[in-house]
């Protein structure tokens, strides 16, 4: 069904509105605005840096190599590049190598096979980072990407497990709702939001994406079929290359896209940690000179978000478009079917670029529905 000329209106309206606040950080970057160097991190020499997961969990639990040392490689290289892509914000390095040592010494003991090491703890010994769940996006992606790190944890609502897998090269896989428990994240999600939050792995290596999730998953995994054997020649492939393209993004219905609960949290509220009033457009002026502790994605989330009202009758609205377009999809996919979307309509951009193409994250976030099962990006 075709949007009414209001919504129309009103949709041109938001796009030209994220236009003009990508046209304002541009401008605020060429006339003084905060600027970060270009630099590239060195190649990776140390050859631990360059297995698995599950290559390295094996090593190490043959005793071919020691945990402490695969924690040290992992720590030299955090040293070596996180100052240039700032993807960790908290070290954890002096714990990090006393849990290494204990692993050592556990292995050492020869108490258990390695056939019963491998089903209790099938990365025993393997270093991980987790991202950041509020202040961080897109940092767990270049953090692996870099070799920081081999396995990593990311929360997707709207694409912030694919997008950033995508953009760097690695591996990100947004499981099925209620699979994963989105345990420790911050905000909590609470109401619709628990519909859309998952928590999934981030990997280097491919072969680490399903033994991650298992082990995520816990009791959870039983909800998948992880372990039934497919043959890809039964299966039945669907695609889309993209969406018709629009002259501001490529175009994706933004009823699905906008589909919100009834009393959302307001982000303006999470950018202030639920405490101090924050005003976007005041933190706009201030990124504009370089004072704003904000990032300009939040700050013209936070802008849109004062100028979008849902009522009951426009959620009922979209509510209804969204459970057609499920029932669309499930009966087209049923049992056997595989839906190929691209994660973003353009190759990686280049720093701000998105800035002028707010609404791109469409393609993952059209994508975010509780009915559509796991995403591979």
């Amino acid at each position: 069904m075709a949007p009414s000329f209001t919504a129309r209106i009103q949709l041109f309206l938001l796009r030209a509105l994220g236009f003009l606040i990508g046209l304002v950080g541009r401008a605020a970057l060429v006339l003084g605005g905060p600027k970060f160097a270009s630099k590239t991190p060195r190649p990776v020499t140390e050859p631990l840096l360059l297995l698995s997961g599950m290559q390295l969990a094996k090593l190490i639990r043959q005793r071919k190599v020691k945990c402490i040392d695969v924690v040290q490689a992992y720590i030299n290289r955090i040293k070596d590049v996180n100052p240039m892509i700032n993807g960790i914000v908290k070290y954890r390095f002096e714990e990090a190598m006393k849990e290494a040592h204990a692993v050592d010494q556990k292995l050492a003991e020869k108490q258990e096979d390695e056939a019963t090491l491998e089903n209790k703890w099938p990365f025993l010994g393997v270093p991980l980072t987790v991202k950041e769940a509020f202040q961080l996006q897109g940092g767990e992606g270049c953090t692996l990407a870099a070799a920081c790190s081999v396995i990593g944890v990311g929360s997707d609502i709207g694409g912030s497990i694919r997008m950033p897998a995508f953009f760097n090269g690695i591996f990100g896989h947004k499981p099925s709702p209620g699979v994963v428990p989105n345990k420790g994240q911050f905000p909590l999600a609470v109401g619709a939001q628990e519909l859309f939050l998952c928590t999934g792995p981030m990997c280097r290596y491919a072969e680490d994406l399903a033994p991650m999730l298992k082990v995520m998953a816990g009791p959870g995994i039983k909800r998948l079929k992880l372990d039934t054997k497919v043959h890809l020649k039964d299966l039945k492939f669907y695609w889309m290359e993209h969406d018709g393209g629009s002259f501001l993004m490529s175009k994706v219905d933004q009823d699905l896209i906008m589909t919100q609960k009834k009393e959302p949290v307001k982000f303006v509220d999470l950018l202030g940690d639920h405490g101090k009033h924050v005003s976007p457009l005041w933190e706009l002026i201030k990124w504009c000179l370089g004072l704003s502790v904000y990032t300009i994605p939040s700050i013209g989330l936070a802008l849109l978000e004062e100028k979008l009202r849902y009522s009951n009758e426009k959620y009922q609205k979209f509510k209804a478009v969204e459970e057609s377009l499920r029932k669309e999809l499930v009966d087209m996919l049923g049992d056997d079917g595989v839906f190929l979307y691209p994660s973003h309509p353009t190759v990686a951009p280049k720093h701000h670029v998105p800035l002028t193409r707010p609404f791109n994250f469409a393609y993952t976030g059209v994508c975010t529905q509780r009915f559509l099962g796991p995403f591979i990006s």
